[in-house]
C-alpha cells in the first residue's frame, strides 16, 4: 500500500479527528461572548406622519409655551421665532404685547399647563378648545421680580389654527374665554 492509499483509506478518520480538533480549539475559559444574528428578522416600523388633529394640538401646545417666553427672545430674533408658531393677527398682538411689558419694566413668570378638551378640523382651518391652568405662571416687575398678575388653575381658551402652505398648523387666534371651564 503506497501512502497516497494508506492517506486516501484514512481520510475518512483524518477528517474527523481534524474536526474534533478544530471544533475544540473554539472552546475556552475566558468567556467571550459573540453575538449572533438573530434569527427573526428585524422589523423597522416608518412612523406615519401625525394626523392633522395631532398636529394642531403639538402646534398649540408649541404655541402657548412661545407664549410663557416670548419676552425673552432676542430682539433681532423675536419675530422669527414666533412666526413659526403663528400669524397676524395673533403675530402682531403678541410682537405689541411683548413691547408693553418691557416698556413698564415687566416680565413673565411661570409655565401654563395645557388641557385640550377639543379640536375641530376643517380643511385647513381648525378649531382648539383648552382648559388650561395658569396658576403658577404670571406677570412681574422684571427689576424686583415681584408678582404682579397671577393666571387662573381653569381658564377656558379658544384658539384659531391655519395649516399653511408647507402643511405647517400655526395659531391665526387666541382667545381667552374667562375662568371655569
Amino acid at each position: 500500500m503506497t501512502v497516497i492509499d494508506r492517506l486516501a483509506a484514512g481520510w475518512p478518520a483524518w477528517l474527523g479527528v481534524a474536526g474534533i480538533a478544530l471544533a475544540l480549539t473554539g472552546c475556552s475559559n475566558h468567556n467571550d461572548a459573540v453575538a449572533l444574528p438573530s434569527s427573526s428578522p428585524s422589523t423597522t416600523s416608518i412612523p406615519f406622519p401625525p394626523s392633522d388633529e395631532e398636529a394642531v394640538k403639538e402646534s398649540y401646545i408649541s404655541f402657548i409655551g412661545a407664549l410663557d417666553r416670548a419676552d425673552s427672545l432676542p430682539d433681532g430674533s423675536r419675530r422669527q421665532h414666533l412666526s413659526a408658531l403663528m400669524v397676524d393677527p395673533q403675530l402682531s398682538r403678541v410682537l405689541k404685547r411683548v413691547e408693553e411689558l418691557r416698556s413698564k419694566n415687566l416680565t413673565s413668570y411661570g409655565t401654563v399647563i395645557v388641557h385640550i378638551v377639543s379640536v375641530d378640523v376643517a380643511g385647513n382651518d381648525a378649531t382648539l378648545h383648552d382648559c388650561q391652568d395658569s396658576s403658577e405662571a404670571g406677570i412681574m416687575n422684571r427689576t424686583t421680580r415681584k408678582k404682579i398678575k397671577r393666571g387662573v388653575e381653569k381658564g377656558r381658551t379658544k384658539a384659531y389654527l391655519i395649516k399653511g402652505a408647507d402643511d405647517k398648523w400655526r395659531t391665526s387666534k387666541y382667545v381667552v374665554l374667562g375662568e371655569g371651564c
